[in-house]
Parts: structure tokens; sequence; C-alpha cells
């Protein structure tokens, strides 16, 4: 009898939920199987808490068929646009992400305008991979007194501060944010610089230095390579001596002095930071140099010397006998080192020399890592080192 009237009551709430779901309200959703909550709110631009508030849910329980109010921007031209997203992962390439979407990679790149270098993407970068092209950079409303910003899924306080020319702690005291959470929907004031072409040509922005922080790090993290960045700060004489409480220019014009000089260091901070790119990937011995998941000691050598356009042959031993020779004592960022770790006369692996006794390299043991050249391992099977660079 109980089970009888349960059921009874249950089929009377759905009834009526879908009668008054549809006679008074105009925006509404009807639950289909295997939707959820969270996923209901993302594709109508509101929240879980705020679904769960408008239509007097206590759980997140819910049911095929069931009519839910949810916001009327979920029927707006915002909507129509609805984007998917992919994260890269260790040996991802635009052409695979492109391929795996059935997309051509000029449709990808049309998606993702802020992808200046087709050839350099970094793990954990975000891409978007459906909907509509951006039409501009900046998505900031064009008005000169107050220009604001719909904050979309995947957004971030710092993602939204850097493209409106804007530190965190402006966007937050400009919108009296007390904390960093923001949510699909909320629509928050910004610089109106970014709809000023002619302070926005230059505006430049500026990072502190931290505990911990290199400028491989700090590059990345504002999506520059570590030549744009040493470009941008022509001050810094040396890459690998930053110090806490240091302010590195992030974003702006190079200054004139720093002006296209394709130096030596410059090259060498090029060929690191390409290899940098691959840190964690594995080692295979024999692996194919068209392969960026995994490499051995010289496929990695050879794809890190390409992006600043050297040319080198496949194994170690040829590579020996490229460049100039230099002693251990003279040796420079980029130089190629050669050991001979098997002690049986014959070089058998080779890396990079990247300023500080470190070389990065692609070892049996830790794949594409950093390692001391002059450790108890790597010391005693130095051979010799050559400059390829010029």
């Amino acid at each position: 009898m109980n089970n009888s009237k349960n059921s009874f009551i249950l089929a009377g709430t759905i009834i009526g939920t879908l009668i008054a779901g549809t006679s008074a309200y105009a925006g509404s959703y009807q639950v289909k199987s295997g939707d959820t909550l969270d996923k209901i709110s993302k594709a109508n631009n509101t929240t879980v808490q705020k679904l769960k508030s408008q239509n007097h849910l206590t759980s997140n329980l819910i049911f095929p068929g069931q009519v839910l109010k949810v916001n009327t921007k979920a029927q707006t031209d915002e909507n129509i646009d609805k984007t998917e997203k992919y994260v890269v992962k260790l040996g991802d390439s635009l052409s695979k992400i492109a391929n795996r979407y059935n997309l051509s990679l000029t449709a990808l790149l049309k998606l993702n305008s802020q992808i200046s270098n087709s050839d350099r993407i970094y793990i954990g970068q975000t891409i978007r991979v459906s909907g509509q092209a951006p039409a501009s950079s900046s998505t900031a409303t064009n008005s000169h007194s107050n220009a604001t910003y719909t904050v979309k899924s995947g957004d971030t306080l710092d993602k939204i501060s850097r493209s409106n020319n804007m530190t965190i702690q402006q966007l937050k005291s400009k919108n009296h944010l007390t904390s960093s959470l923001i949510f699909p929907g909320q629509v928050l004031k910004v610089n109106t610089l970014t709809s000023n072409p002619d302070n926005s040509k230059n505006t430049t922005e500026v990072y502190v230095v931290k505990l911990g922080d290199s400028l491989s790090t700090i590059a990345k993290r504002y999506n520059l390579s570590l030549s744009a960045l040493l470009k941008i700060n022509p001050n810094i004489s040396n890459s690998d001596r930053i110090r806490i409480g240091q302010t590195i220019r992030v974003s702006g014009k190079a200054p004139a002095s720093a002006i296209k000089k394709t130096s030596k260091s410059t090259k060498a901070d090029q060929v690191l930071a390409a290899g940098a790119k691959y840190m964690g990937a594995k080692y295979v011995y024999g692996a194919s140099t068209s392969r960026t998941d995994v490499f051995d000691c010289s496929s990695f050598t050879l794809r890190a010397f390409q992006s600043a356009g050297v040319s080198l042959p496949r194994n170690s031993v040829a590579q020996s006998h490229v460049g100039k020779a230099v002693s251990s004592k003279s040796l420079q960022k980029g130089d190629l080192v050669f050991f001979d770790t098997n002690n049986d006369g014959v070089i058998n692996h080779v890396g990079i020399y990247a300023g500080d006794g470190q070389m990065l390299n692609a070892s049996t043991s830790q794949g594409v890592s950093y390692a001391n050249i002059n450790n108890s391992y790597w010391g005693p099977s130095f051979v010799k080192a050559v400059r390829v660079l010029n």
C-alpha cells in the first residue's frame, strides 16, 4: 500500500513539475538521460547553486523528463557558440589535435587566435576545439567609460587580467573581490585601456620574481618564448641569474636597443627553451626523430637545435664531429657535451650545456631532464664538447 501511495505521489510530482515548467516559465530545460546539474548549469551560463535555488531543489537528484527553469541567457547568441576545449598533453602537436577533432590546422588556429606560433604549445595549455572563432583577441566591451568582461567557462582571474592589461590585484580591487573565485556569466569591470588602440599598443605589464622562479617558468606563465622575454628585458645579461624581488617586463614592446640581435646567447636560449618544452619525456633507444613523446639522447639534441635552424647528424658520435671543439673550462650555453659512460673509448651520450655546470639531456634513467655534468656519474665519463652555434 505504501509503495503504491509513494508511486502515486512521485507521478503526481513529475506531472506537476512538467506542467508548471512549460506553462509558467519561458526559459526551461527538459532533463535527458545522463544529464547532471553541473552539465545543465554550464550549458546555460549559470551555477549549480543558482539552478537548485531557481528550481527549489534540496539535492542534486534529477530525473529524465523533469523540466527545470534555467537562465534566459541560455537562449541568447552567446550560448549558440558552445565552445569545447582540450588540454595539451605530453607528445601533442596542433596537427594531432586538429586531426583528433576533424579540423584543419587553419581552422584550429582561427579558433585560437592567441597562438602566434603553431609549433609552440605547452603541456597543460587549453586549446579551443569547437565553437565560433573570436571576433577579436579582446572580449571586453568597447565602452570608454565602463569596459566589462563576461566570465566564460575555463576563465581565471590571471587569464582575464592579462588579456585586459591588468594585474590580478587591480582586477580584484576594481570588482571588490575578496577571493579568486569567479563563475561563468559573471560580469567584471576591466581596464578601459583595452578599447584605446593608442594606449594598448605598448602597455607594459611587469612581474615581480618570487622564490623558485626562473625566466623559463615566467615566460611560460605569460605564453612567451624565452627569447621574447629576454628581448623585452635587455637589462638581463645572464638568463640564469635573476633575484627575488626583481621586476621583469612581461608585455609591451621591446626597447629599440633590444631589437633583433640574434646573438649566440639568444640562439642558445632558443635551443634550451625548445628542449625544456619536452621535460619529462621518457627515454627510448633509437627513438624516431619524428616523435616528441619519447627521445634518445641524440634525437633530443637534434630536435632542440632545429628550433635555431641548426641541423645535426642523427647519432652522438656523428654530432661530436660537427662545430668547433671547446675545453670543459670554456663551456657556454648551447654547447654540445659528450660522454663515454661505458668506458670503452666510444662516445655514447650527448647533452646540451645549460650553464652553471648543468646540461639538458635525455638520459636512460630520467628521460628529458637536467643533470650536473660534474657529478660522480657524468664527471668521469666526460669526453669532449663542441660549439655549433655561431
